[in-house]
């Protein structure tokens, strides 16, 4: 019986020993970042038979538990995902807000400012410092919209290119140390006893996991050999058991200053799997959320309003004519000067050979700051398409001969502004190209004109009229593009007995037209025509660019008169105090010139930064929710998880207690032990 005393007596001691070295552990790990508490689990040992009945026999340790809640933890780490998400996107929404709405930072004043000089100039045309104070204010114009340029693209988009490559490298590192800790653990399940869990390798790998959560949002598959499986997204592997597979950071397709987040589909592969879609949730998620859908957009809204301000103030002086009488020339740089039309189509780096084409602005109106996809299918079209995958324009192999060198021929994509053709072509089939025709607007505007006596205030010469307009169609020049056109009306191309007009006759059934001179003689081929009617009805006319407004009856019939001339066309005679072009300049501070007709320039620009600032502040509010939800999260996490000092002081005196008790059993074992001896001596 002295044994069994003695057997009992030593497993309390056991068991309680184990219980003050948990509640130790726990003491000193109450300030440990992802530490789970941890309790001595006892059960009592089977008991000996003994005359038909068992006796105690003891206890014995039957596990070190965590106090460990997989759905509160699981909560915790989709709300912190989710929180990092959406704060990513507030901290650099923010960031743009201020600057775009900022009005010494953003356009607004400028363009005012712009218009205020023009007003000066129609009080007085001749007075030449009225004159300079405008070429000044459209210097300081373009200077601003560069330098929002380079504030976005090279500051906000460089900081979000950083914190990329900062991400990235953190999420390799985390998941390496997760593959190392998930064979630690498996090593240790496999060799510790039934019941002992390596809890403090599983609080490493999950405050590991829940680090991770922070940069992306990760889903956990638990595996039975104690080690976990990672994935993101729609089933990404990061993780697998003791493998981690790292991300790494790739040049876009187009782009090579945008960065993207590839895997290699086998260990080791050189070339890498694009998978940015593929990402959701965490910082990282959020960085590629406010670029794709906030940074890039406000760039290229910003390049459509300053190509939108540009070509109105190039084609209005072209409508005029400047101190010397003469056709006004471009204030700003030429919107589809040939260089700057070359870069608004980018190559895809898979291409085997690159091929170069021009994007021209036909009307800048209908710009939208979308970006479009081109490509060659297996028929060796070459097919247009936004976004959405909406096919816009498809350009058949003959289109394409038609674009090439040394045609060269210019075709339009229906509804966006703008026509192309091919610089150099090595098309192939699976050939892909980005159209981005905005982007580069803010950075390209530059103030061109430097003498004052050719702001061209003064109204054009020409007159136009519609004697054949069943349906009141509005008719307005565009631009002047040549005036030295061999066909542009005027008294030296139309001597007499012809006027110095051309007639534009449209067709029946309201598609095409054609030119013809005063006399109804169509002009020599292929000046004359027909042509197509493009979808924005601005047609081509010699030298110059007519728009029309409404629907096309079919047979109209337009004239355009040189009325500067000699009697009895001498009507429209050049004055150097005439200001009505100036005055057209002018309207255009009220005019609804961009989106489509249904904004003007400081509206477009108030658009966006009403959009800017609405998912700022969406984002935000976002992001204080999930702040909510997470510190709520915590705190459930922490009432199970967490070290409570009172309870683990309480804890030490039970165990110390059930120490001593259990070292006085094996005293009185012990003393009843030499009570025996000196019994029988």
């Amino acid at each position: 019986m002295s044994f069994g005393i003695l057997g009992t007596g030593v497993s309390g001691l056991a068991a309680a020993q184990k219980g003050l070295d948990t509640t130790g552990h726990n003491i000193a790990n109450v300030n440990t970042t992802g530490y789970n508490r941890q309790t001595v689990e006892q059960i009592s040992t089977v008991g000996i038979p003994f005359g038909g009945v068992f006796l105690g026999n003891g206890t014995q340790v039957s596990s070190i538990s965590r106090a460990f809640n997989e759905f509160s933890y699981t909560e915790v780490i989709y709300n912190k995902s989710q929180f990092n998400y959406n704060n990513t996107q507030t901290t650099n929404a923010s960031r743009l807000d201020n600057f775009l709405a900022n009005t010494d930072t953003g356009i607004t004043k400028s363009i005012e400012e712009s218009f205020n000089a023009i007003n000066g100039i129609t009080e007085d045309p001749t007075i030449i410092s009225a004159r300079n104070v405008f070429l000044s204010s459209a210097e300081s114009t373009a200077k601003r919209f560069n330098n929002m340029f380079s504030e976005v693209e090279q500051q906000h988009l460089g900081n979000i290119n950083q914190e990329i490559k900062t991400t990235v490298a953190a999420i390799n590192e985390i998941t390496a140390r997760i593959g190392q800790l998930n064979g630690e653990i498996a090593v240790a399940n496999s060799v510790a006893e039934n019941g002992f869990p390596a809890n403090d390798l599983l609080d490493k790998r999950d405050l590991l996991v829940s680090q991770l959560s922070e940069k992306v949002q990760v889903n956990i598959i638990d595996l039975p050999d104690g080690t976990i499986n990672l994935t993101v997204g729609t089933g990404l592997t990061l993780v697998a058991g003791t493998f981690a597979v790292p991300l790494s950071v790739e040049r876009n397709e187009f782009d090579s200053n945008k960065l993207e987040v590839g895997i290699a589909p086998t260990p080791g592969a050189p070339n890498k799997a694009i998978v940015t879609n593929q990402l959701d949730g965490g910082s990282l998620g959020g960085l590629f959320k406010i670029r794709e859908e906030l940074l890039l957009p406000a760039i290229r809204d910003m390049g459509k309003i300053a190509i939108a301000y540009a070509d109105a103030f190039n084609r209005q002086q072209s409508l005029g004519r400047d101190l010397n009488g003469d056709e006004g020339t471009n204030l700003f740089k030429d919107i589809n000067d040939p260089q700057v039309a070359l870069t608004r189509t980018l190559n895809s780096k898979q291409n085997p050979t690159a091929s170069d084409f021009s994007v021209n602005i036909t009307n800048a109106s209908l710009l939208t700051g979308e970006e479009y996809l081109m490509e060659v299918d297996q028929t060796g079209n070459l097919v247009v398409s936004d976004k959405d995958k909406n096919v816009l324009a498809t350009y058949t192999p003959a289109d394409i001969a038609a674009m090439s060198p040394p045609t060269n021929d210019r075709l339009e994509i229906p509804g966006t502004g703008l026509n192309i053709n091919i610089a150099k072509n090595n098309l192939a089939v699976g050939d892909r190209f980005l159209i981005r025709a905005t982007y580069s607007g803010s950075r390209e505007i530059e103030r061109t004109l430097e003498d004052p006596n050719l702001v061209a205030a003064a109204g054009n010469a020409l007159d136009v009229s519609a004697p054949t307009n069943p349906n009141n169609v509005e008719l307005s020049l565009y631009e002047i593009t040549d005036t030295s056109n061999a066909n542009f009306p005027n008294q030296a191309n139309f001597p007499p007995p012809l006027d110095p007009q051309i007639r534009v006759v449209v067709d029946a059934t309201g598609t095409q037209y054609s030119i013809q001179d005063s006399a109804g003689n169509p002009l020599a081929a292929p000046a004359g025509g027909p042509f197509n009617i493009p979808s924005d009805q601005v047609i081509d006319l010699p030298g110059m660019r007519l728009e029309l407004k409404g629907q096309l009856a079919g047979n109209e019939v337009f004239n355009i008169t040189n009325q500067g001339g000699t009697a009895p066309f001498d009507e429209k005679k050049f004055g150097p105090g005439d200001n009505s072009n100036a005055l057209i300049m002018l309207e255009y501070q009220n005019k609804k010139t961009l989106d489509g007709g249904t904004n003007t320039f400081s509206e477009s620009y108030a658009e966006l930064v009403t959009f800017v600032g609405v998912k700022t502040q969406s984002g935000k509010i976002n992001a204080d929710s999930f702040a909510v939800l997470l510190a709520g999260a915590e705190q459930r996490m922490a009432a199970i998880s967490g070290v409570n000092l009172d309870e683990e002081a309480a804890n030490l005196i039970r165990y110390q207690q059930a120490y001593s008790a259990a070292a006085r059993i094996i005293s009185i074992a012990n003393e009843t032990f030499d009570s025996l001896l000196q019994a029988v001596r």
